[in-house]
């Protein structure tokens, strides 16, 4: 068979496009899309002098970034700049030292990855990590080889 006769009789697909166009034309416009009826995230023109005092006090009280920005629609990265420019001291994210020893522990004893981060409220890659910097032999993964 040669290559330009299976290529040949394009008859047929022309109609098909044909057809396909006219019902195009013809069918109803598409419905908007769903994000234009929610509420838009709040940029930083958004926030006002009471938001960035509540952030602050936020932060302060023991939320965390990702909690904040949840409530006010931002992302976590923008509620760090926001208490940056207010002066406040991003807290250390991550493990202590004491922390990762008694993971250590606890993970020898049987305590899982995702049992630990939930623990110490990272996540599990954080804790696997912190674990194999200490030299700790991490378990095979069930159905893994």
């Amino acid at each position: 068979m040669e290559a330009i006769g299976a290529y040949s009789n394009l008859g047929y697909a022309l109609e098909k496009w044909h057809d396909l166009r006219e019902r195009i034309k013809a069918s109803p416009p598409r419905p908007p899309l769903l994000y234009q009826n929610g509420s838009k995230t709040r940029s930083k023109s958004f926030l006002g002098l009471a938001d960035l005092i509540d952030i602050r006090d936020r932060y302060q009280l023991g939320m965390t970034t990702q909690q904040i920005g949840t409530h006010y629609g931002i992302s976590k990265t923008r509620v760090a700049s926001v208490l940056r420019e207010q002066g406040v001291t991003i807290r250390r994210q991550g493990l202590t030292t004491e922390q990762v020893t008694e993971a250590a522990t606890l993970y020898r004893k049987g305590k899982s990855l995702a049992w630990l981060g939930a623990k110490y409220g990272v996540s599990n890659t954080a804790i696997t990590t912190a674990l194999r910097r200490q030299g700790v032999q991490l378990r095979a993964r069930p159905g893994w080889s």
